[in-house]
């Protein structure tokens, strides 16, 4: 059975980057998500996103995960398609450099 390296966090303190520096992004290859259950979680998390869509009562939340750091984004999940997720603000990005999908 391979090991999870996802550990619960409160992103909440995390502070919130520009859509300019997520693009910017230098991602790894590699999904950042290692065990079944939590990729199976953040989808399923993205999609609950999209059917929030522009809720007044929820804010989303993505953590995307660089090669160097945890950033967080607060914006408006639109789509997935190809394995990368359409928000709102114009952002287009890989399923597999996301972190976590929280809302707020």
């Amino acid at each position: 059975m391979m090991r999870s390296n996802y550990s619960l966090n409160n992103f909440r303190n995390l502070p919130i980057s520009k859509v300019e520096d997520i693009q910017r992004l230098d991602i790894s290859d590699q999904d950042v998500l290692s065990d079944i259950e939590d990729i199976r979680v953040r989808r399923t998390n993205a999609d609950k996103a999209i059917a929030l869509g522009s809720s007044k009562l929820y804010k989303t939340s993505i953590v995307i995960k660089s090669k160097e750091n945890l950033y967080r984004v607060d914006t408006e999940v639109l789509a997935i398609r190809d394995e990368m997720v359409y928000t709102k603000a114009g952002m287009q990005i890989p399923l597999k450099c996301i972190y976590s999908v929280d809302f707020h």
